[in-house]
């Protein structure tokens, strides 16, 4: 299985700028105006469609930045498709819809396997598939033989949350409550990344509750509600709390609110940059926060996919036919790492500074 990190993002990046050869891009934008990026032969009837569950979701605030940044980038449109809320039945229908449009490429956010069978239809077509946020298994054909996943490895970003802990608590010992989404592919690797790095490398904390909060604001309040009761307040020495999606963060933080905890009272890391978990890392609630860039991922997937069609990835010369030895020069894995948002940097982050992008490329 091929491993690519953060160099091998930037050497696939340098690899298409120059494959496809570099300058001002001619020709007029699908939008108006005159063609940004680096390409020449930028087509402007390209469409590419990102499917998804979730749309509507804050935790892809951010993709949606970096899918309106790629549109005027590349010049191509961009479509945004599937539910607002979490169906991935709904997701693998919008896969279905979107291949009928007979797109330039589809990028899919993996979560289960309702997409896997709608990803073959695409990929048995010819359309290029790219998928980000998690993948299911090791194989290409555990993502329907897409090119490539881009995002998290999952397991090491959990690995990655549970140091966060040790390094925000400066104890290598106490008890710790996870919080997640379980039964989420992304979440249950995370899982068992932070209990396999804590047995290797600090024993002495001792998990005394998995508490599911479904990946939704008000469960996840009543989990860290019952956290707090059940757990906490009974405890001696250093509390520690790990919430693994986008909800905990907001649950437990205002649970203790509620509950008149102070600010301090437990070590808390959790992930993703929902702007009330940034709120409540500014109050000191919440240590710090572990996130994907996801807007790194989105926009690698269209590079990937633009530089593709373009000819440059497709024809890297790895045989005397590519396409006939069934080989491919783009990585099966592009693995980005998770960053660390803490009181120090949290205001780079925070809604209302982050870049308002504004294109008719791009339709959600």
């Amino acid at each position: 299985m091929k491993k690519f990190g953060i160099l091998g993002l930037a050497l696939i990046l340098a690899a298409a700028i120059l494959a496809v050869g570099c300058g001002s891009g001619g020709g007029t934008a699908a939008g108006g105006g005159d063609a940004k990026g680096v390409y020449t032969n930028l087509d402007p009837n390209r469409t590419y469609y990102v499917c998804s569950s979730h749309q509507a979701h804050t935790y892809f605030a951010d993709s949606h930045i970096a899918l309106r940044y790629a549109a005027e980038y590349f010049n191509v449109r961009i479509v945004a498709s599937g539910p607002d809320g979490w169906d991935t039945q709904a997701q693998a229908q919008a896969i279905e819809q979107a291949i009928s449009r007979q797109p330039a490429g589809i990028i899919t956010r993996m979560w289960d396997n309702s997409p896997l069978e709608a990803i073959r239809q695409a990929t048995r077509a010819g359309i290029p598939v790219v998928v980000t946020e998690t993948r299911m298994g090791e194989t290409q054909d555990d993502i329907g033989g897409a090119l490539a996943y881009i995002g998290l490895n999952n397991y090491d970003c959990g690995r990655d949350t549970a140091r966060e802990l040790v390094k925000q608590s400066g104890s290598t010992s106490g008890m710790l409550v996870l919080m997640g989404n379980w039964g989420a592919s992304n979440t249950d690797a995370k899982r068992a990344g932070v209990k396999d790095w804590l047995a290797e490398n600090a024993p002495g904390w001792q998990i005394v509750a998995e508490v599911d909060d479904k990946a939704d604001t008000v469960a996840a309040i009543d989990a860290g509600k019952a956290i707090i009761n059940n757990y906490a307040s009974r405890a001696t020495g250093t509390i520690g709390i790990i919430g693994l999606d986008s909800s905990s963060g907001t649950g437990i933080s205002q649970a203790m609110e509620e509950l008149n905890v102070p600010p301090g009272a437990a070590t808390i890391v959790v992930h993703d940059r929902e702007p009330s978990t940034l709120d409540y890392i500014e109050k000191g609630y919440i240590s710090a926060t572990l996130i994907n860039k996801t807007a790194t991922d989105e926009y690698m997937a269209v590079l990937v996919m633009e530089d593709w069609n373009n000819g440059g990835l497709k024809n890297v010369p790895l045989s005397s036919d590519n396409a006939a030895a069934g080989i491919t020069a783009v990585p099966d894995n592009m693995y980005n790492t998770a960053f660390a948002i803490t009181k120090d940097n949290v205001q780079y982050f925070k809604a209302d500074v982050m870049p308002d992008i504004r294109t008719r490329l791009y339709n959600r």
